[in-house]
């Protein structure tokens, strides 16, 4: 059996509720471009194969949603179709399902009438965003379906949980997040110093040990430190280590630093701007010759490690501010990489969520919860000020909390909940989608356009939408965001 038709009832179950609320008919196929789900006429059509060549089975193999409006003027994407000249639907928006990034199956709307096709068309970014929202909803379904293995199986999972990051670990598939992680595979074996900026949690480390585990240093060690936590009395002793003797209270066999304890793996300098200037011209030496003297110490010791660095500081304010020398400040940016918030990649949530609810289910020993649609759709649309590391904290609080198996906003954490009781206590059950959908529309807008933005401001916003600046503004003034 294919791995989305494992969830056959629950999808079915989804087809039937959209189809309902939107007034449109619902089809989804597999990763086989067999028919698991359908609604209307498509309902007679589950367990056949759709015809070679259609739209859906296109969109399966591209991995990309797509639209037709007309079939007249959009017939190039149903030319291949078998059953191109006897079609009867009118209007078509289709979007992947996918699973570990791989897409397995496809959900989308048709309309078989002028009516659903007008709604097709004036609803369409709204249409595919709801998709695309479903999607992600199935691919929950999915491998909360698959995590019920055998116990032994569950503690393999446990331990891979501890294992060190790589590539594979940073989730998601955003285009920014994706282009870091090709132009970090690039660099992963170079010597060069690697400097990771961001704000609070989102995933610095990550990159900093998935550009280690993933070069030829892979076998040697990768140590850590975060210059702002050790005290500035201590932390050239942490960082160089010092002969025996070297001050009271010393041991009297000395200790080995840090970079000496990397060897020729990686030392990564967490929190690099907290650095005190009294050490900052010790770290330059090291950079510049690769050697360094111990404390205490008169022999000249040689560096292999690489070296990375990580801050969330505006480095280039504490050099003119003299908090930061200018000279180390060139020398630790020579590769640069910016992590992006996660307010900017809301459309990764699920896969986190996902990702989360089965690490922290299994590492705290409880049955998997499925989530509440509508708790999924706020947690989407919430800020996230300590990006990825709240939303971890936060689903680790929730499967403490639950006891229902269906993650609710009663098992948000407090302060979160006190944001969340306006949204929780409305209808939920007879919201219809057409308020879905708008409120969904209008975050939205408020995430790409400024509040008093500039004209050139919404253009721009209007360009990333893909829609035109008179769509944009007739949204705008719809939604009373003017």
């Amino acid at each position: 059996m294919s791995s989305i038709a494992k969830i056959q009832d629950f999808a079915q179950e989804c087809a039937d509720n959209i189809a309902k609320i939107a007034g449109l008919d619902v089809s989804i196929i597999d990763e086989n471009n067999i028919r698991i789900s359908g609604t209307g006429f498509h309902r007679q059509l589950i367990g056949k194969r759709v015809p070679s060549g259609s739209f859906f089975e296109t969109i399966l193999k591209t991995g990309k949603p797509g639209m037709i409006f007309d079939r007249r003027e959009n017939g190039d994407k149903c030319s291949n179709c078998i059953f191109n000249e006897q079609c009867t639907e009118l209007a078509t928006i289709g979007f992947p399902i996918y699973k570990n990034g791989r897409s397995i199956g496809v959900i989308g709307f048709i309309g078989f009438t002028p009516t659903q096709r007008k709604m097709i068309v004036e609803h369409s970014s709204s249409l595919s965003n709801f998709l695309q929202n479903i999607s992600s909803l199935l691919e929950n379904k999915l491998m909360l379906q698959e995590i019920n293995e055998p116990e032994d199986c569950l503690v393999h999972e446990a331990e891979n949980y501890k294992k060190p990051y790589t590539f594979d670990s940073i989730i998601g598939t955003n285009e920014k997040l994706l282009a870091i992680i090709k132009k970090a595979k690039k660099i992963a074996d170079s010597p060069s110093t690697v400097l990771i900026r961001g704000e609070n949690g989102t995933g610095k480390e990550m990159l900093a040990q998935a550009i280690h585990y993933n070069g030829k240093r892979a076998k040697q060690p990768f140590i850590s430190v975060n210059c702002g936590a050790i005290p500035e009395q201590l932390i050239e002793s942490e960082l160089f280590g010092y002969e025996g003797g070297a001050f009271t209270g010393a041991n009297r066999n000395g200790k080995p630093g840090k970079f000496e304890l990397a060897g020729s793996g990686t030392i990564f300098l967490d929190e690099i701007g907290d650095l005190p200037l009294s050490v900052q011209p010790k770290l330059l030496r090291v950079l510049q010759e690769k050697c360094f003297e111990k404390v205490g110490g008169n022999q000249l010791l040689p560096v292999h490690a690489r070296v990375m660095a990580a801050t969330n500081k505006n480095l280039e304010k504490m050099v003119k501010e003299g908090r930061f020398r200018e000279d180390l400040y060139y020398r630790i940016n020579v590769l640069p990489f910016t992590m992006i918030p996660l307010r900017e990649r809301l459309n990764d949530i699920p896969m986190l969520l996902s990702h989360f609810i089965n690490k922290y289910s299994i590492l705290l020993n409880r049955q998997v919860p499925e989530i509440n649609v509508w708790l999924e759709q706020w947690l989407m649309n919430y800020d996230w000020p300590g990006n990825i590391r709240q939303l971890e904290n936060v689903v680790e609080y929730m499967i403490n909390m639950n006891e229902s198996g269906l993650l609710d906003f009663d098992d948000l954490p407090d302060d979160m909940q006190l944001e969340a009781e306006k949204y929780c206590n409305r209808e939920r059950g007879t919201t219809s989608l057409t308020e879905l959908l708008s409120q969904y529309e209008r975050n939205i807008l408020v995430k790409f356009v400024p509040k008093n933005a500039a004209s050139i401001e919404k253009a721009e916003a209007a360009k990333k939408l893909n829609i035109s600046l008179a769509t944009l503004y007739r949204k705008l003034e719809k939604y009373e965001l003017q």
